[in-house]
């Protein structure tokens, strides 16, 4: 999942001009082109291909898919020292609960089901969407856990801007990832950022600074979050 290089703001996305022309795909199957969208408090604004706009409730869309999906060069790792400042922001206040806000139920039910610290869900949703169940990457990714259109299918997810089949699809994942490697908590993070097939080639965590910030980033919160809460 391809998101800008910190801060941890990552794909928010208010307007995104579209490279080339993107596909919505409605819950009904159909879809649509469009040259940008805007998401915000519940509806979607699609500027088409063809000319005019289109506004429609956001949970009527199942997913987004990107024109464009061009893999980042390799990149030395992330700075250590500015994830432990990243670290840092979350152990203020209240811990990963009250950052979650009106997400924390979803988050903790979907880790107990799938066997998951919560922290560490958490974590993840705030590393890829900073909470915003409206969030959309560059490549598509959508929803708290930025899922990707083929994972949101794989994992019977209908609607990625549903928090709570976001969230359940999202953990589920993460928890599969665990099993296929053995408990390799990093690895399984590596593979949630950038596919598992990544990891396979390159038998470890890939060498993009995406991927290895990305672990490094997920670790830190969910470790700086525990005391206040699991």
């Amino acid at each position: 999942m391809k998101r800008a290089p910190l801060p941890i703001l990552i794909g928010l996305l208010a307007c995104v001009p579209a490279l080339g022309a993107d596909l919505v795909v409605f819950e009904d199957g159909r879809g649509i082109r469009v040259r940008e969208f805007a998401i915000a408090d519940g509806v979607a604004r699609l500027a088409l291909e063809d000319g005019g706009e289109l506004t429609v409730p956001a949970l009527s869309i199942m997913a987004i898919e990107r024109a464009l999906d061009v893999e980042a060069p390799p990149a030395p790792a992330i700075d250590p020292e500015e994830t432990a400042r990243l670290a840092d922001s979350m152990r203020a206040g209240e811990g990963w609960r009250a950052a979650a806000g009106p997400h924390g139920d979803i988050l903790a039910a979907a880790a107990d089901r799938n066997g998951l610290d919560r922290a560490l869900l958490a974590a993840v949703a705030k590393v890829e969407s900073n909470f915003n169940a409206y969030a959309v990457s560059p490549r598509g990714a959508c929803g708290l856990l930025q899922l990707m259109p083929a994972t949101a299918r794989r994992f019977e997810v209908k609607n990625v801007f549903d928090p709570a089949q976001n969230v359940e699809g999202g953990a589920r994942y993460l928890r599969w990832l665990i099993d296929r490697f053995d408990g390799r908590l990093d690895l399984a993070l590596a593979g949630y950022n950038a596919g598992e097939g990544a990891v396979d080639r390159h038998h470890g965590i890939p060498p993009y600074r995406e991927t290895t910030g990305y672990v490094l980033r997920v670790l830190d919160h969910a470790n700086g979050s525990r005391t206040a809460g699991r």
